[in-house]
């Protein structure tokens, strides 16, 4: 006979937790409306992606997304559709139950997301044909992304390691 386990602790009550499923949820959606949207089949690609992605060269000029990704940056993109999806659908389900596995998927996720967005802005910065403020432009869009992700990995290294090591001796 299997005994009753408790409820989880309210998403609400947990903030970082909160701020993370946000984040997710909103996540997938600009992946499939502008990120991915070129390397989608074009039965995957809509009108509004189309549009938003014209709206978001225009304002923000940035080259990754003016033609042809580079190799690299097509990497980037592949692991957004066959990683960054699958995780975040499973991370709106382990954030709302917290579940048991969340820290060790986000801690790789925070990493992945932070190297990958930190390597991005580095190449905004190396353009020599954009102006300052369009660099800065795109940086307050590659930004957060580099700061969550780098957020997120500590938090998971920090509830990992006091789960794996314990509680410190002076708590």
């Amino acid at each position: 006979m299997s005994t009753p386990t408790a409820a989880p602790p309210s998403l609400w009550t947990r903030k970082c937790d909160l701020i993370y499923f946000i984040f997710f949820a909103i996540h997938v959606p600009i992946i499939f409306l502008v990120d991915a949207a070129p390397i989608l089949p074009s039965f995957l690609q809509s009108g509004l992606s189309h549009s938003l992605r014209d709206f978001y060269i225009t304002t923000y000029h940035d080259k990754f997304f003016e033609g042809p990704p580079a190799p690299w940056f097509y990497s980037f993109l592949l692991m957004e559709l066959f990683y960054h999806v699958p995780l975040s659908v499973w991370a709106l389900h382990g954030l709302k139950n917290d579940h048991p596995l969340v820290p060790a998927h986000l801690l790789v996720f925070g990493v992945q997301a932070f190297i990958t967005s930190a390597v991005c802005l580095m190449e905004v910065w190396s353009w020599e044909d954009r102006t300052l403020v369009q660099k800065q432009n795109i940086s307050m869009l590659y930004g957060p992304y580099v700061a969550l992700g780098a957020f997120m990995a500590a938090d998971m290294f920090s509830r990992l390691r006091g789960k794996l090591l314990g509680k410190s001796k002076t708590e």
